[in-house]
């Protein structure tokens, strides 16, 4: 019994969110660069950028754009906030939205108004005690679309148990007498003591060396293994060899790794595995997943060789930074497939890899590309640690011939390129690779800026609707279609293109904005740019879905400004001490910090600093300039750091 902690205080500790997979959140504000003067912060208000959607086309393509739940799981008996955002600013009178929810477990009000000329609204949500989890759906209507969304209720508490760089497999799993991570691992020393619905407890330090959970928990009790509030916990190989382990190889279901941060710190960074001297994955992943139902929460991946390799089913990752993990073209943030169900890939910030940000792929029938996810995820700049004769791209999905892709599903994502980088360094997404009988992709309200911003390739069924793409090169997308496929059975409208000359590429012939629409008969209602550059400025803050009080920020600084405003109300409580980073030198001082006072806080954009890359990596990576930076926001109120 003195293994069971009792402490109240500990207790607390266990106030994890605990969300399912559902649609994220995007809160955006569409901010013109007029309303950044320091004198004019306290009358901010939101106004779209310069070009507008016109109004019967707007409401034509109005739509729930997001739903959010925060925190999206709680004790029995506390209190979320939910976040409905449109696609565009509400007309005159408003917009009702109509909600409703699964009883008895939640109350929630009948409808929320979105108020003229804004784009999102906030209702609370109230829980009542519960003896076991209970998961409770909860819509939002709109006219005929219904968005949804899950709250999670939690029971009380169970055992907590703690680990330490300094523990041992003789410990007790106390704070006092703590266990290695080996051993906790293991479900502990006698390979019992870890049971599902527990919480492990890993304090401040480095682990070195290479780990295997043999963890197992169930879809109602995850065994949660997470850093202790506010302090930095490193998992770290370094070391590499010819059998290219992972830091972390996971083998048990229904675990949830949270807020570590896993890295190697041997230097070779060379091309070539020293191994077998080709161009191939040597460095070994950050994590190996070989099980299904694992999640990985706000963690950090660095200078590994994947950041996760990952081919298992329903595997969740949320809120992670995944930046310098390969040595080449070969070693990537994210390498995912799914098969059964679907794998949520959301609100992750991943740039610089040696590889691609997020590659979902298969190369064999061994793995499949079926129930992909891909929300709010922030991809910019990858493959810059490497020359430009290696190929890269931000996201793609796809698999060679005889592996079809299906329920693809890309919402609410961000892609960015610097303007300058190489045409091999300068892509966006790519929908396709050599199979060309792929079956049904959603494309939903993403903001993509490159020199070849979309590829989408041999799709049946195409949702293309509400996304920005900027092209800064020669052209702004290439259609190609199956065989017998015509695309006016796509449903392709309401975007928004920037190009200095459009140009669109229909089964290899380019055609203008104009001439695209009267052939394919797409993007009737979509707006064009003949100028080029978009202008003002672009500001997304995404809540966090585990973490109240955490979210991204994602800035595209058209107009260049110093400094830009940005409104933390929907996320930080007036009152509350919090920290902005910048996600390129997260380790550093952050750029702000302090207490919140209500309303916008103005950000730098002038940044030039990054975080050292581990050994020599072909080329040394650069700050992205003024027009773009992403922040990570947290409250820190009783962290410690």
């Amino acid at each position: 019994m003195k293994r069971l902690m009792r402490n109240s205080k500990l207790a607390a500790l266990t106030l994890f969110a605990l969300p399912l997979p559902v649609i994220a959140a995007l809160v955006s504000v569409h901010c013109h660069s007029a309303g950044f003067s320091d004198a004019g912060l306290a009358g901010l208000t939101d106004t779209s950028e310069s070009l507008e959607m016109n109004s019967s086309a707007a409401a034509g393509g109005q739509a729930i754009r997001s739903f959010l739940v925060s925190p999206a799981a709680v004790t029995g008996g506390g209190n979320s906030t939910a976040t409905i955002s449109l696609r565009y600013p509400a007309p005159a009178g408003g917009v009702v939205i109509t909600l409703s929810g699964e009883t008895p477990g939640v109350a929630i009000p009948n409808q929320v108004v979105i108020p003229e000329n804004k784009s999102s609204a906030n209702f609370p949500i109230s829980s009542k005690p519960v003896k076991t989890l209970v998961s409770l759906n909860l819509s939002a209507k709109y006219q005929t679309a219904v968005a949804t969304n899950v709250i999670t209720i939690l029971p009380a508490a169970k055992r907590q148990w703690f680990v330490s760089p300094g523990g041992s497999s003789t410990g007790q799993g106390t704070q006092s007498s703590p266990w290695d991570l080996a051993t906790a691992l293991a479900h502990g020393p006698g390979h019992t003591e870890i049971q599902p619905g527990d919480i492990v407890w890993l304090r401040a330090g480095r682990y070195t060396g290479t780990y295997l959970s043999s963890l197992k928990g169930r879809e109602h009790e995850p065994i949660i293994i997470r850093a202790f509030p506010g302090e930095r916990v490193i998992i770290d190989k370094a070391t590499v060899n010819d059998e290219k382990q992972p830091a972390l190889k996971v083998r048990g279901s229904w675990v949830w790794f949270w807020g570590i941060e896993i890295m190697n710190s041997n230097p070779n960074r060379q091309r070539n595995s020293p191994y077998t001297g080709r161009d191939q994955p040597w460095r070994g992943s950050g994590a190996d997943v070989y099980a299904p139902n694992v999640k990985f929460i706000n963690m950090i991946f660095h200078d590994n060789g994947q950041g996760i390799w990952d081919k298992q089913d329903r595997t969740e990752i949320h809120g992670c930074m995944f930046f310098y993990n390969g040595n080449n073209k070969r070693e990537h943030g994210l390498y995912i497939g799914n098969a059964v169900g679907t794998k949520y890939i959301t609100d992750n910030i991943l740039f610089a890899q040696g590889g691609y940000g997020i590659l979902a792929h298969s190369d064999s029938s061994s793995s499949s590309q079926k129930g992909l996810h891909l929300e709010g995820n922030v991809s910019f700049n990858n493959g810059s640690i490497t020359n430009d004769d290696q190929k890269t791209g931000n996201l793609q999905v796809g698999g060679v011939s005889g592996v079809s892709a299906e329920r693809i599903v890309l919402k609410n994502n961000y892609i960015y390129n610097t303007t300058t980088n190489a045409a091999s360094k300068n892509n966006g997404i790519r929908l396709g690779y050599e199979d060309n009988a792929n079956k049904d992709v959603k494309l939903l309200d993403n903001y993509v800026v490159s020199k070849t911003p979309l590829l989408i390739w041999w799709w049946q069924t195409v949702n293309f609707e509400g996304n920005t793409i900027y092209s800064t090169g020669d052209e702004l997308l290439e259609l190609k279609r199956p065989p017998g496929v015509a695309s006016p059975s796509y449903r392709w409208d309401f975007n928004t293109y920037f190009a200095s000359a459009p140009s669109f590429s229909n089964e290899n012939q380019t055609l203008g904005f104009k001439d695209w629409r009267q052939l394919t008969r797409l993007d009737l209602h979509s707006q064009n740019a003949n100028a080029g550059r978009p202008n003002g400025v672009q500001i997304f803050v995404r809540p966090n879905r585990y973490e109240a009080g955490r979210a991204n920020i994602v800035v595209y600084n058209w107009d260049v400004k110093d400094q830009v405003a940005v409104d933390l109300s929907s996320v930080v409580p007036v009152g509350s001490s919090f920290e902005i980073r910048d996600a390129q030198n997260y380790f550093a001082e952050p750029v702000l910090r302090g207490t919140y006072k209500g309303g916008p806080v103005l950000l730098p954009m002038k940044l030039t600093a990054v975080t050292v890359p581990i050994g020599k990596v072909e080329r040394l990576p650069r700050h992205t300039s003024t027009e773009f930076a992403v922040f990570v926001l947290q409250t820190t109120s009783g962290r410690k750091r």
